[in-house]
């Protein structure tokens, strides 16, 4: 059941529930004793080596090491979003085709008893026939401690999008990607020139910049994974764009 609160209510309760967090993260500070906390630093790094070797197990196709350091009812989300088991994932261990080199990165532990949650970067870079190819993946993976060991019980992986590179496009060019573009009589976009390069505005929003990646495809610095692609008359003329972000296309039609 839903309560309505009123504003100066809303900032009643932020302020009482900010205080009893800071009062939580105080007490838990002072209770954790200088051993407590030598033990914390002594697991974070027994389990990012563990990291560290299992990221290099899954690109070495090392099937013993994967199996080792995975529970068995461990739940394993990949880069793709597949949910795979632990069999899976050790029956299909392989060595990477492509040479490269794989790297954990921005790690960060938090433990509560004898589970575990670990967040950090595997950044992986591949040599393919002389070029370098550069990824990073984001994870939070639990480990739990079993008569074993500290063992995997859940991973969830995904990609870190990065901006394709952009290309410096003629003046000329640029002010044909320029006007006014219209989704529905409540939505419109405009293109504007700035300085060398394009801006958008959203119904009259804050601009922000556009970098073109090839003719006639253009995205937003910082969002790579959306573009906006345009769409020409027979003629040559720019009729519109449509906007896709995440396999959804828009279509938006140039007023002026």
């Amino acid at each position: 059941m839903l309560a309505f609160i009123s504003p100066t209510g809303q900032r009643r309760l932020i302020v009482v529930a900010l205080g009893a967090t800071i009062a939580a993260i105080s007490i838990n500070a002072i209770a954790a004793t200088p051993a407590q906390r030598i033990a914390d630093s002594a697991l974070s790094a027994l389990l990012k080596r563990q990291t560290q070797d299992f990221s290099e197990a899954g690109q070495k196709g090392d099937a013993a090491t994967l199996a080792r350091y995975l529970a068995p009812d461990v739940v394993f989300t990949n880069e793709t979003g597949e949910i795979v088991t632990r069999k899976e994932i050790v029956a299909s261990a392989a060595p990477s085709p492509i040479p490269g080199r794989i790297e954990v990165t921005h790690w960060a532990l938090s433990r509560q008893g004898n589970v575990a949650t670990a967040t950090f970067i595997d950044e992986l870079t591949q040599d393919f026939h002389g070029h370098r190819l550069d990824y990073k993946f984001q994870s939070t993976e639990t480990w739990a401690k079993r008569p074993g060991g500290w063992k995997m019980i859940a991973s969830h992986t995904m990609v870190v999008p990065i901006d394709p590179p952009a290309i410096s496009v003629p003046t000329a060019e640029l002010e044909a990607y320029a006007g006014i573009y219209q989704l529905d009589p409540t939505y419109s976009v405009t293109i504007s020139r700035k300085g060398e390069g394009l801006v958008s505005s959203s119904n009259g929003g804050p601009a922000t910049p556009l970098a073109v990646e090839i003719r006639d495809v253009l995205f937003t610095p910082g969002v790579p994974t959306g573009r906006r692609l345009f769409q020409r008359d027979h003629s040559g003329r720019i009729i519109g764009y449509i906007s896709r972000r995440n396999g959804n296309d828009m279509l938006l039609k140039k007023l002026a």
